[in-house]
């Protein structure tokens, strides 16, 4: 961990304190002015409320110019910034013809691949010429090109799975697969870090959710044993299904997941594991296939396997992994597989 100063911390609370206040001090005058006006809104509910509406207002628009900033090269270690401007405090923003040359430290592209490669931009620019950007179809109807059958193939072959499908967004992959998966009368048990697409994946399921302490296996299998005793609220009955939701290495805190003692609870509670990956795959591991080639865990106690293309492969979207039954079952009824446009 790196110390933060004490008169750094004081001051940036201070500073923040400081503009809080004036901002609910203008704001309550500003209330005051708007209740002798007329407003067309009547009726209406705010579209954005509360503390959210007044961060926006009060501290992002004022250091906005810090975020979004656009960039004139490709995303390698280094590359080139527009220059902005703003006449309006901040309000809106405009470009220059000027660039400076900044240290990427706001890019997913860990190892470089997204920039400019001599093996892997002429064969991307090849396929470009022959496929284009977007088949600007879904997968189902006339989306899917020699391309993506390759890709899954050779994912599959990667991690060691027998099959695998690929989407265009590396979060919707969580977020939209775990609704297929898990359902009304299904238990989750998620890490307290896990990512937040999984988060919103596993609210969106209907199925109950459980949290255990990160990175803990012994207070998951307490929270297992305790679920598994109780069932499903109100009525008691056995759980229709169980999976545990972990990372492979937890983006934030760069932590390495306990995958051995993780999948041996599971396998001692029949319950299915889920593993994100999309921060561990081409990363760790003698040949970078991933924490079960690092810790040693055979692909086979894995029953989800999940990544991104996003970070190690610099490209993006993402890959499930599984069964050849449960990959077929989710390109039957995913949404993001169904409906979604491909690229």
């Amino acid at each position: 961990m790196i110390a933060i100063p004490y008169l750094t911390a004081l001051s940036t609370y201070f500073s923040y304190g400081l503009l809080f206040a004036f901002g609910q001090l203008r704001d309550f005058f500003r209330k005051i002015v708007d209740w002798w006006r007329a407003s067309t809104l009547d009726g209406y509910a705010p579209i954005c409320l509360g503390l959210e509406d007044f961060y926006i207002r009060r501290l992002y628009l004022r250091i906005q110019d810090c975020f979004g900033r656009p960039i004139s090269s490709a995303p390698d270690a280094w590359f080139d910034v527009v220059e902005r401007y703003s006449n309006d405090n901040n309000k809106t923003l405009k470009r220059t013809t000027k660039t400076s040359k900044c240290l990427n430290l706001g890019s997913y592209n860990y190892l470089g691949f997204a920039a400019a490669d001599e093996y892997c931009t002429p064969r991307a620019i090849e396929s470009l010429k022959k496929f284009a950007a977007s088949t600007c179809s879904t997968r189902v109807d006339g989306g899917t090109t020699m391309l993506h059958t390759d890709l899954e193939e050779c994912v599959a072959r990667f991690v060691g799975k027998p099959a695998a499908v690929v989407f265009g967004m590396g979060y919707v992959t969580n977020s939209a697969i775990l609704p297929i998966l898990m359902g009304k009368g299904g238990l989750i048990i998620s890490d307290s870090l896990n990512h937040n697409s999984i988060v919103n994946g596993a609210r969106g399921s209907g199925a109950t959710i459980r949290v255990f302490q990160h990175n803990t296996p012994s207070h998951l299998e307490t929270v297992l044993r305790e679920q598994i005793a109780e069932g499903q609220p109100r009525t008691h009955r056995p759980w229709k299904k169980i999976m545990v939701i972990v990372e492979g290495i937890y983006s934030m805190e760069g932590e390495l997941c306990k995958l051995p003692e993780i999948v041996s609870i599971c396998k001692k509670y029949k319950a299915y594991v889920y593993l994100d990956e999309a921060h561990s795959i081409g990363a760790v591991g003698k040949s970078g296939r991933g924490v079960c080639e690092l810790l040693g865990v055979d692909t086979a106690d894995v029953d989800v396997m999940m990544g991104t293309f996003t970070k190690s492969f610099g490209s993006c979207g993402g890959y499930i992994a599984g069964s050849k039954e449960l990959v077929q079952y989710l390109k039957y009824t995913c949404p993001a597989h169904l409906y979604a446009p491909n690229k």
